[in-house]
């Protein structure tokens, strides 16, 4: 029965990470990136084999000044209690680039001008292919998705 149970259905969701300024000082440079508050649901997957898991969702950036903007994937952990899945059972592509879990960045918008006053969307589709599941417990994996704001291009 517990083998049943740990290669039983397991939900993972991934939380993207931002801090925006609250208030912003129109007369200096700024870069604002706002994200959906809603954790993005990739799906589920059960069974061997490797298991690929999608989903997306848009940025929206409004600067002044020339930026450039990386995404990072800092890996899957079990949300009850926080165990990882080893980065070696887990490949990544974030905008179609393949990075290392919790090492790489990926370029997902430059500009060398600011933004409208209104903003432009930024899309981002993640990734994520799953190994080795029988060697994890069954239960929601959670991740998080880490924004990186520079300044110029």
């Amino acid at each position: 029965m517990w083998n049943l149970a740990k290669s039983s259905a397991m939900v993972v969701a991934c939380l993207i990470a931002a801090r925006t300024a609250s208030a912003v000082d129109m007369a200096q440079p700024f870069v604002q990136v706002k994200v959906p508050q809603k954790p993005l649901y990739l799906g589920e997957v059960y069974g061997p084999g490797v298991k690929q898991l999608a989903g997306q969702t848009v940025a929206r950036v409004v600067a002044n000044c020339p930026y450039h903007i990386e995404v990072s994937f800092a890996g899957l952990s079990r949300e009850q209690d926080g165990a990882a899945i080893a980065r070696e059972h887990l490949s990544v592509a974030i905008n179609g680039r393949s990075l290392p879990v919790g090492k790489g960045r990926v370029p997902i918008a430059t500009s060398r001008h600011g933004t409208s006053s209104s903003g432009v969307d930024v899309p981002i589709e993640l990734q994520v292919g799953v190994n080795g599941l029988a060697s994890y417990p069954a239960g929601r994996y959670a991740g998080t998705l880490v924004i990186t704001v520079m300044a110029g291009p």
